[in-house]
């Protein structure tokens, strides 16, 4: 189930497809089928929020990598130094 609130910093599809290289119509088929959370926009675009697509890396068994998934006082530490 979708989280609520938590998409002003959500992803779109481009971004999750980049992300796990593979194409969007790839993205929105696991959106379609439930296997990934996202919202629809009134314009029919989709956001998946951060925590929804931290546990769909999960649940499949992908990497979780990179800035995205920085904790806050991580990216602060990364801009002090």
């Amino acid at each position: 189930m979708a989280r609520t609130g938590q998409y002003n910093k959500g992803l779109t599809v481009g971004g999750v497809a980049g992300y796990c290289m593979v194409t969007t119509a790839t993205v929105r088929r696991c959106i379609k089928s439930g296997n990934l959370s996202a919202i629809q926009l009134p314009s029919g675009h989709y956001r998946v929020s951060l925590a929804d697509f931290r546990d769909f890396l999960e649940r499949y068994d992908m990497p979780i990598k990179g800035k995205l998934f920085e904790s806050e006082s991580e990216k602060e530490e990364g801009n002090k130094q």
